[in-house]
């Protein structure tokens, strides 16, 4: 005695098929509401086009001529990309994919101005109660000019952070590079690695900046950098309030 007939498992097959892609389609509907919600809520956010394809394996949101663009008394953020691309697991929406071929971005603090290209931009993005909990970004090579002061090319950059539900979190950081300090060492490697917490709007931490030789990993410059309420110290020295990149959020 057959328990499921061949119709049953067709007719089975079928409608699993029509719920997946109602539920992929309503998915799709929720995406694009989500990122015009953002740019029309928002004045640093605008794009020209937003395009969502992948049926069904994936879904992919391409947004063409992203622009981020953010002025305030301190100083000046923008940000283009011809094309991002955000890649989203239908069964898993907890994880989701950043990815572009380039972007350039311009920076200006009071007399301070960088102008930033970067090549293959790869990010990943994990989130746990409708918060981040972590972000990964890995880019291929990027190229700096600072005060119209041309920089080495930096190449094989990479950065991670994680956050816990005490909002306590590690950040760690590695780009190669041949110009990160005054030597004849050739090819190095910078890192910058440590931990810090969140609480009431300020940070603190503690964080360790390394420059070794790329080949043989012998270390040619290590300090610690500091971030106490806020204010981040390189050797004894402060350097960034953060207060204000808070504030902005």
């Amino acid at each position: 005695m057959k328990i499921f007939s061949f119709k049953s498992i067709i007719t089975f097959v079928i409608t699993i098929l029509i719920l997946y892609s109602g539920y992929w389609i309503f998915l799709s509907i929720q995406v694009r509401s989500e990122i015009n919600n953002l740019s029309d809520q928002s004045n640093l956010i605008s794009y020209d086009s937003l395009k969502i394809t992948g049926f069904p394996y994936r879904m992919e949101a391409q947004i063409k001529n992203l622009i981020l663009n953010n002025d305030t008394q301190e100083g000046s953020f923008s940000a283009l990309s011809p094309l991002v691309k955000i890649d989203i697991n239908p069964t898993n929406l907890k994880k989701f994919l950043i990815r572009t071929k380039n972007i350039t971005s311009k920076i200006y603090i009071e007399d301070i101005f960088f102008d930033i290209s970067m090549e293959e931009v790869r990010s990943a993005i994990t989130t746990l109660d409708s918060r981040l909990s972590g972000i990964v970004i890995a880019i291929s090579k990027s190229n700096i000019s600072f005060n119209n002061l041309e920089l080495e090319e930096i190449k094989k950059i990479y950065f991670k952070q994680e956050t816990t539900e005490e909002l306590n979190g590690s950040i760690n950081f590695s780009a190669e590079g041949t110009d990160f300090i005054a030597s004849s060492s050739g090819d190095m490697k910078l890192e910058l690695n440590g931990e810090y917490t969140f609480e009431e709007a300020r940070i603190n931490g503690n964080l360790k900046l390394e420059v070794m030789k790329l080949n043989s990993n012998e270390k040619l410059f290590s300090a610690p950098i500091k971030i106490k309420d806020n204010i981040v110290t390189f050797l004894f020295i402060p350097l960034i309030d953060l207060s204000e990149l808070l504030n902005s959020f």
